[in-house]
């Protein structure tokens, strides 16, 4: 599904400063989506989540939104701000049908609140794979055997879109099957190939389509179609194969396309379709999932080099590293208990470390009280708490 929307900023308000933590402002942005197949209700909800969607990041917050739509009004605006924020009032001010598109104006009141976490301030990186189908053989309706491929290619644009603390920095072009591998080994081998904190590891568990024929009292309906999107998506530790957080997601929609009909899974006719739209809106919900569960974890980061008591590591500005900033260092061994059974062990370093320079992509450390920084070699890793 694609959107085309634009942002007006309009302070409305004189800014409240409540305590020394906390504002509030009005906001107004414009959101903008395609009508298919006469359908103007979903397509007056998916412009106004759009603009909600839009006023929220231009304000600082990123959103999980519900909203109920009755008769063309916004009834119900119950709006969970992510990283601490809330929206006190929200206003639908105007919509405009023209040339197959709505167009929705709102207004929002929103109250923001800084991140109570400094490991917030960084952006934590993720990698992933394409994703596998489950059964392969409930691809054949269709023929959308590379859904999976096309999935992971979307959640990586919704995560540039929406997020502000995670970025879905890679996908591999290959797909790993999670569900019958050891996840622990083949998510620390991808974190070190691509050099990111976290791996995602998604699998397609159900697109079976249910066909139902109209009954000889209905016969001008035609034949009705429902398609399943079903997926479990897992959270792990780059550096140890730990598995941090699984949730599996499921939504049903109408399937709008004939069995024999070879679909392309990279098409917009596709995305735009209440299938492909139904598997979007899922997406955003699993990323924001994600963030809100990763937003206060301590940021990590890789040493990649070693030299005159000074760190090169793998953060820099692209994930909002400052110099000042202070990190902690430490190293992942790996022990065997008495059953044979092998563990992760974090072993932290007595000496904190601060950051001195910043560059793109790395930056280089100190010891803060200037003191030598020994036993210490590339690939130990350091962590903004």
């Amino acid at each position: 599904m694609k959107f085309v929307h634009y942002i007006t900023y309009t302070l409305l308000l004189t800014t409240l400063t409540l305590g020394q933590s906390a504002s509030a402002a009005w906001f107004s942005a414009t959101g903008q989506a395609a009508i298919l197949n006469g359908d103007k209700t979903a397509a007056k909800q998916q412009a106004t989540e759009e603009a909600i969607k839009q006023a929220l990041l231009f304000a600082g917050a990123s959103v999980r939104s519900v909203q109920q739509m009755t008769n063309g009004l916004l009834l119900d605006d119950h709006l969970e701000i992510r990283s601490s924020g809330e929206v006190n009032t929200l206003e639908l001010i105007d919509e405009v049908y023209s040339d197959g598109y709505v167009t929705v104006s709102i207004r929002a009141d929103i109250f923001s609140q800084e991140t109570q976490c400094s490991a917030a301030d960084y952006t934590k990186r993720l990698a992933t794979t394409y994703f596998p189908i489950r059964y392969g053989s409930q691809a054949a309706d269709g023929q959308i055997h590379k859904l999976g491929a096309a999935a992971a290619l979307k959640l990586q644009e919704i995560f540039s879109q929406i997020s502000t603390g995670l970025t879905l920095s890679e996908v591999e072009p290959y797909t790993l099957n999670w569900h019958n591998t050891d996840q622990q080994i083949q998510a620390t081998k991808l974190a070190q190939k691509t050099d990111v904190q976290y791996v995602l590891a998604v699998t397609i568990d159900d697109i079976s389509v249910e066909r139902n024929r109209a009954n000889a009292f209905k016969f001008w309906q035609g034949e009705q179609a429902i398609r399943n999107f079903a997926y479990t998506l897992t959270l792990l530790n780059g550096a140890s194969g730990e598995e941090l957080m699984t949730k599996q997601y499921r939504v049903s929609e109408a399937w709008e396309f004939d069995m024999t009909r070879k679909i392309d899974v990279n098409s917009d006719q596709f995305w735009r379709s209440r299938y492909g739209r139904a598997i979007l809106k899922s997406m955003q919900t699993s990323a924001i999932d994600l963030e809100e569960f990763a937003i206060c974890e301590p940021t990590m980061g890789r040493i990649l080099a070693v030299a005159d008591n000074q760190l090169q590591i793998n953060l820099g500005k692209n994930q909002k590293v400052k110099a000042g900033d202070t990190l902690t260092l430490f190293n992942v061994k790996q022990i065997r208990d008495s059953f044979g059974q092998e563990y992760k062990q974090f072993v932290l370093h007595p000496t904190a470390l601060v950051v001195t320079q910043v560059f793109a992509e790395t930056a280089t450390v100190t010891s803060r009280d200037r003191s030598l920084l020994g036993n210490i070699q590339a690939n130990d890793y350091v962590a903004r708490q």
